[in-house]
């Protein structure tokens, strides 16, 4: 199953796990992402770290560490 990191700028997708150890999967549930949320990425740094995703209307920032614990598929 891909993660949040194998996905290219602009594509939507939607969370089907959180697979990060804590304390980072309670950082990514208060970002009001949880499974079924429904994301697209808007932003990925030249190294691949951060990326900003958007979702429910807001953009969020996640490191690359936070972001390969998030389990997706694409839309």
């Amino acid at each position: 199953m891909p993660n949040l990191l194998t996905i290219k700028k602009g594509q939507s997708v939607r969370v089907t796990a959180i697979r990060a150890q804590y304390p980072i999967d309670q950082r990514i549930l208060s970002l009001g992402i949880a499974t079924d949320a429904v994301l697209k990425v808007c932003k990925v740094a030249p190294l691949g770290d951060p990326i900003a995703v958007e979702v429910d209307g807001a953009q969020i920032v996640l490191r690359k560490s936070e972001a390969s614990g998030i389990q997706v598929e694409p839309l």
